[in-house]
């Protein structure tokens, strides 16, 4: 019986180490488009990318600044170890490992949340004219997108 219990557990246990890495993929996956974009980019991307070259500079210096921000956050050092935690216990605790990835996922929002600010502010500092610049270059970078796409 005991032998029948090894081996039922060790694939629950590979079992959930398979689904949990796929978990962190995704969630890895989604961080990525938050902050890069898609494959052809996202919205705020293009958006970025339309600004003159200074605050694009800028706004590309804040990114960085903001994920350096959230290192090292106690929040998300408990998190982490309630998701170990989680994984290594005899009975999967689903809630716990949850509220890790939504830790993990709450940073990622924050992160998306300080650029938008950040654009917006650089945005409403502009004049009619370099808006206008803006608007042009991101309906070019959108429509390719689109385009691309097989959009209309």
């Amino acid at each position: 019986m005991t032998e029948t219990r090894k081996k039922t557990s060790r694939w629950k246990t590979w079992a959930l180490v398979g689904s949990v890495t796929l978990n962190l993929v995704l969630v890895g996956m989604l961080g990525g488009v938050v902050l890069r974009g898609g494959p052809d980019g996202s919205l705020m991307r293009a958006t970025i990318g339309a600004l003159p070259d200074d605050a694009r500079r800028d706004m590309r210096r804040e990114g960085r600044e903001a994920f350096r921000g959230t290192r090292g956050r106690g929040d998300l050092r408990a998190a982490r170890a309630d998701m170990l935690a989680a994984l290594r216990a005899e009975t999967f605790d689903e809630a716990a490992f949850r509220a890790g990835l939504d830790a993990a996922q709450g940073r990622l929002l924050q992160i998306g949340d300080r650029l938008e600010g950040q654009l917006v502010m650089r945005l409403s500092t502009l004049d009619r004219a370099a808006r206008a610049e803006v608007a042009d270059r991101l309906e070019q970078r959108t429509e390719r997108i689109a385009r691309d796409r097989g959009r209309d």
